[in-house]
């Protein structure tokens, strides 16, 4: 299996820090957005088998393709703001590589002959 399709096969889950600061990031520019980022942590847990240091942090997202779409559209904002700090910076551009990870994913699904 291809480097990328190993990637592309656990880009639909994110770990409970990942999935919490996106909330905090949407909550004040979307509320509704971030609840629906929140709501999928009360998801069943996904177990990763690779060696990941907390596997009951994971959870599987089952967003919508334009939720996802909002989602990078708002961190792309936030990390664009002048006021955001170097690290808050560098933590956004990890959770929009993560979210991008993830639209891609939803795309190679709806690609994907069947």
């Amino acid at each position: 299996m291809t480097k990328k399709a190993k990637h592309l096969l656990t880009a639909d889950t994110f770990n409970r820090g990942a999935l919490r600061m996106t909330v905090a990031l949407l909550r004040g520019v979307n509320p509704r957005l971030a609840l629906s980022v929140q709501n999928q942590m009360s998801g069943p847990l996904n177990p990763q088998s690779d060696a990941s240091p907390s596997p009951k942090d994971n959870f599987r997202l089952s967003l919508k393709p334009i939720e996802v779409r909002h989602v990078v559209e708002t961190l792309r904002a936030k990390g664009a703001h002048p006021n955001a700090d170097a690290g808050t910076e560098m933590l956004i551009k990890a959770l929009i590589i993560d979210w991008v990870n993830y639209a891609n994913y939803l795309i190679e699904l709806e690609n994907d002959p069947k």
